[in-house]
């Protein structure tokens, strides 16, 4: 069962992770060297959420937040081909925050086993199922 807090509190050190990674690589040069290190560090974070994950949310929220983590190591890896390929900067960033959008979105889909937990009775289901 994952309450509301768990997903609150999920969702908060997602943003507060972007967050202090764009507060410490807003002085990277804009470089090859320099964009290695902002997209290398950005994965780093990623990777840091991966294991950070589990200790606030379970069952196949973890599992998709876990998912949507190595999605952003993946698209941080392209964004820094992209780079180095000369591409304009538009696609990384339509693909990193479309990524983030998709983060929070998942956060607020509630499974059929999170109904009791998040206080929503909207639907009644007979006793046999899941029994």
């Amino acid at each position: 069962m994952i309450a509301w807090r768990s997903r609150l509190t999920a969702g908060l050190v997602i943003l507060a992770a972007l967050k202090v990674h764009a507060m410490s690589t807003a002085d990277v040069p804009n470089c090859p060297l320099g964009m290695l290190v902002f997209h290398g560090s950005a994965a780093a974070v990623d990777l840091l959420l991966i294991y950070a994950v589990p200790a606030l949310v379970v069952g196949r929220l973890c599992d998709d937040m876990q998912t949507l983590c190595l999605v952003s190591i993946v698209v941080n890896f392209i964004g820094w081909i992209l780079y180095m390929a000369y591409a304009p900067p538009v696609i990384f960033d339509v693909m990193s925050w479309s990524l983030c959008y998709v983060q929070f979105g998942r956060l607020l889909i509630v499974d059929v086993d999170d109904v009791d937990s998040m206080g929503l009775h909207l639907v009644r289901r007979p006793d046999h199922v899941g029994a």
